[in-house]
């Protein structure tokens, strides 16, 4: 049984489990791309612009167009819709696993992760604030950051509010990284085709989404 907090929490931590899985299928299986962000592709473009290293230019600008059009479709849909981001989110990551789990042979790395580069910002967007506490389901490093800042202050203060933030964002940490290690563990006997076992993730965020007490 869950009060609404808690299950608030434990809704954000599976998603952030999604998010991981994300994260390492994209890195173990295409070139160590992180299909989940774009800093790292921002960065390549501008050094093969400036290099004239033009052969992966155009792959690299089409999914930075994708992923701005994953965080267009949020606002759209949030205005247009009206239906709750969350439900969103699920419908758009499901799509994004089935249709890469139905098109394996696409050989370019980047063109294969397109549907995650749209994915990505709309779980963003939707899973961006849980129980008062401002958190990414699809990276690590603020929450890291935030974890251990939080974790430090409670150390040195003993306020408890400071406690209880450090164990959601290193709980947040430990979901996406769990995410990480079932990407990483399904590659190694099924390669690209180990994306349909991000279901379980998100099933597992579905359930306790409509699960009520």
């Amino acid at each position: 049984m869950y009060d609404s907090e808690k299950r608030e929490k434990l809704i954000h931590h599976f998603a952030a489990m999604t998010g991981g899985f994300f994260g390492g299928y994209t890195i173990v299986n295409h070139c160590d791309i992180f299909g989940n962000a774009q800093t790292a592709n921002m960065i390549k473009m501008v050094k093969d612009l400036l290099y004239g290293d033009f052969a992966v230019l155009p792959f690299l600008l089409l999914c930075f167009l994708v992923y701005v059009a994953g965080n267009i479709f949020s606002v759209v849909s949030r205005r247009l819709i009206h239906a709750d981001p969350k439900i969103v989110s699920f419908f758009v990551t499901a799509a994004a696993i089935v249709i890469i789990g139905i098109s394996p042979a696409v050989s370019n790395d980047y063109l294969a992760l397109a549907p995650i580069f749209f994915a990505a910002p709309v779980q963003w967007n939707a899973f961006s604030f849980a129980a008062g506490y401002t958190s990414s389901t699809i990276f690590s490093s603020n929450n890291l950051r935030i974890a251990t800042t939080s974790l430090t202050s409670y150390i040195m203060t003993k306020n408890k509010a400071e406690l209880d933030k450090a164990k959601f964002y290193w709980t947040t940490l430990l979901f996406f990284h769990i995410g990480v290690a079932l990407s990483c563990i399904v590659s190694i006997y099924l390669s690209v085709a180990g994306i349909w076992f991000a279901f379980i993730p998100l099933i597992l965020t579905v359930f306790v989404y409509c699960y009520r007490t």
